[in-house]
């Protein structure tokens, strides 16, 4: 599947007065006291944010967006020349005084993402994956404030009917011939050099293609989206087995939202109230993302492209994240958080990758390239 930005792959709370959760059914609520002044519903990002709150995506609409889709009012216009769609910044449904302009990637893209956001100002927030932010750190850094997706949901998969033994990327390599990647993805030079598999496996050329249904072999994906695919295949269904690339050892943090590093002052008083506003509107979607998913399919048919999805692939995705563990907190009761110790262990592991791939990778740590600091700590997923 050509998804997002493959070399390497959002939200509610409260602000000022308390909103419950809807998370797992929980009725706990919480509150930020920095908040602007408030509207007649209670939360207004109105003085404290751009008037319009632009995020980069690195894909097609989708359900791993489906945070960002939940802050998306109904009457949201879509542009197929674009590549946007953009409406007002809703909270519990209510417009909270700021437009929310939503940007695709892959094809709309000229340059990476972090390039994006480097070239154009009006661009608040970028999908930037903790892998990223360390190959860019020279020249474009970034600093996530906030990661939807505690796991990212990258696999590499297989026909389980014909290597039933494999469980695990290690298995599966002692019995298919060919791995299918796009390009030199660093996670892959990992697991050559952690010996879960040889180079003369990899095969770089993968097109995105449901390819087991005509070949066996193992292929990259996406484990909120091929499974399913290959399930509801028309030719006949499909059972794949799979490993999650995080399971695996590379446990980079995807899809983080993230701003250039050099306007960290300018944007504090937004990120003191919408980053909050980002982490429950993620819970709210799990919990029921009919309306979001909604959004996204209408934004998807006006985009009008070889991308597609239907009604079932943006339901499976988002049950998908909750079934699967990769919404979810992490070591820490705060949903969102990056944490300290993994990003510095990624990094640990990450460098000689990517120095061996011929980048400059600058010697940093968590610090540099994530601030928790605007997170509401009391919003917590339960699950």
């Amino acid at each position: 599947m050509n998804k997002r930005n493959t070399t390497i792959f959002s939200a509610i709370a409260l602000v000022s007065l308390t909103i419950l959760s809807a998370c797992g059914g929980s009725d706990s609520a919480a509150t930020d006291t920095t908040a602007g002044a408030t509207t007649a519903t209670g939360v207004s990002l109105v003085d404290v944010c751009p008037a319009t709150i632009v995020v980069q995506t690195d894909w097609f609409p989708e359900s791993e967006h489906g945070g960002l889709y939940q802050l998306m009012s109904d009457d949201a216009v879509a542009s197929k020349d674009t590549g946007a769609v953009s409406g007002s910044l809703v909270v519990n449904g209510e417009p909270a005084g700021v437009k929310l302009e939503i940007r695709a990637g892959g094809p709309f893209l000229e340059s990476p993402v972090v390039t994006e956001m480097y070239q154009d100002n009006a661009i608040t927030f970028g999908y930037v994956g903790t892998d990223v932010a360390i190959t860019r750190y020279n020249d474009a850094p970034t600093l996530a404030v906030f990661n939807a997706l505690n796991i990212n949901p990258q696999v590499l998969l297989w026909d389980a009917t014909k290597h039933p033994e494999a469980t695990t990327i290690a298995d599966a390599a002692k019995t298919i011939k060919s791995f299918y990647v796009y390009g030199d993805p660093a996670w892959m030079r990992y697991f050559e050099s952690q010996g879960l598999i040889e180079k003369g496996q990899v095969d770089s050329n993968y097109k995105g293609n449901l390819l087991l249904s005509t070949e066996d072999a193992a292929h990259q994906g996406f484990a909120t989206s091929e499974p399913y695919k290959y399930a509801n295949l028309e030719s006949g269904a499909i059972t794949t087995g799979y490993q999650l690339i995080h399971d695996a050892g590379w446990n980079s943090y995807a899809q983080n939202l993230a701003i250039r590093k050099d306007r960290l002052e300018e944007l504090r008083p937004c990120l003191e109230n919408i980053v909050p506003i980002f982490q429950q509107a993620q819970l709210d979607y799990i919990a029921d993302p009919t309306r979001a998913n909604a959004i996204i399919l209408s934004t998807v048919a006006t985009y009008d492209s070889w991308w597609t999805q239907s009604e079932g692939d943006v339901a499976n995705g988002a049950a998908s994240q909750k079934e699967l563990g990769i919404v979810g907190n992490g070591e820490t009761p705060t949903f969102g958080d990056l944490e300290e110790a993994r990003v510095n262990d990624f990094i640990a592991k990450a460098t000689p990758i990517l120095r061996e791939q011929g980048l400059e990778i600058a010697d940093i740590a968590a610090g540099d390239i994530t601030d928790n600091e605007f997170l509401d700590t009391s919003i917590t997923y339960q699950g």
